[in-house]
């Protein structure tokens, strides 16, 4: 079996690797994917052959590496496991939960105990799809842009005569795909994206409100990109707190920025740090749902600390998804927050 394994494995490999070096070869040079093998020494002094290390790089610059054990599962720790499985103790790449590469005969166990077991193909593939999420917005150029809208053209002829360029110069359609690829919003329904864009910016909206009311015509695309069974999971952000973030909200000659007080900040990262294990537990991306005003102010805010999480507005979800609130942050004081923190 364990033969058969180490087959299968680097063939299926190849086959990714060239598919995702196809794509790469379409929108630029310079992006990679690359595998280097590496003899390990287990856990009870066997050796295992490893991929040892998965790196991507973006423009000649790594961005993501991983550890890939062919022979072994991943197991992710709960948080509270009903026992203890013996094992490789490692980190899961791509989402970066504490974990653990065991041998077959155990995978059974490790999942009554309440870990997740995870194939080592399945890892991979996991890993590098979230890294060309995070990263598609890097990946995006000039001559990607005008390609899309050479496509678009073919089925809008009319819509994109009348927007492109005359009313979205090319440059500025670039930043508002790159926006919403920054916040892992998909761009494959481009005709909804210029349509809306064209009327926004036709009213004299800038960047950062016509990216809004793009998401929001986007509700089915973003609900689907963030939802799961029906139901999305969410940290949702007290009344209190948004009055307050909506009046550090300050306008100069380079349009509005969010000057929140330290206090105020360091009191929403102490809480979010909290319910973000939550999250982790269930294997699931962190979303923050806010109101429409101070969705793209605090988003960035927030990635500053936390890269992984999504805020994402009340306007962007279809009403056929049902809401479940994990925690909610309040305006309670930073000491409390931290008292809080600590007594977990």
């Amino acid at each position: 079996m364990k033969t058969k394994r180490r087959l299968i494995f680097p063939t299926l490999m190849v086959l990714l690797l060239a598919a995702i070096a196809a794509c790469m070869m379409v929108i630029g040079r310079g992006h990679t994917v690359y595998l280097d093998n590496k003899t390990l020494e287990d856990y009870n002094g066997q050796t295992c052959k490893a991929f040892d290390r998965v790196v991507v790089t973006v423009k000649g610059e790594e961005v993501a590496r991983g550890e890939i054990l062919v022979d072994y599962y991943l197991a992710l720790e709960p948080s509270n496991p009903t026992g203890e499985i013996d094992g490789i103790e490692t980190v899961e790449p791509a989402y970066g939960i504490p974990s653990r590469w065991i041998l077959p005969e155990n995978k059974e166990m490790a999942e009554i105990y309440g870990y997740n077991v995870i194939d080592p193909l399945s890892v991979m593939l996991t890993h590098l799809a979230e890294t060309v999420k995070k990263h598609a917005y890097e990946l995006l150029n000039r001559a990607e842009t005008i390609r899309l809208v050479d496509n678009l053209k073919q089925s809008s002829p009319e819509l994109v005569e009348e927007a492109i360029p005359a009313i979205i110069p090319y440059a500025k359609l670039e930043k508002l795909l790159r926006n919403l690829l920054q916040e892992g919003v998909p761009i494959k329904d481009l005709s909804t994206i210029v349509e809306t864009a064209a009327d926004a910016f036709a009213q004299g909206r800038d960047l950062d409100m016509t990216t809004e009311q793009v998401r929001g015509a986007l509700a089915r695309t973003i609900t689907r990109r963030f939802c799961e069974d029906g139901q999305l999971r969410v940290i949702t952000l007290d009344a209190e707190v948004e009055k307050k973030i909506i009046s550090s909200l300050t306008r100069n000659e380079q349009g509005v920025y969010l000057a929140m007080g330290p206090e105020l900040m360091q009191s929403i990262i102490a809480q979010l740090a909290e319910h973000l294990k939550k999250f982790g537990d269930l294997s699931q991306t962190p979303v923050i749902l806010v109101s429409q005003v101070i969705r793209g102010y605090f988003s960035r805010m927030i990635t500053q600390f936390y890269p992984n999480v999504y805020v994402l507005s009340f306007n962007e979800i279809t009403n056929s998804v049902q809401i479940q609130a994990l925690g909610n942050i309040t305006a309670e004081a930073p000491a409390m927050a931290q008292r809080r923190a600590v007594a977990t």
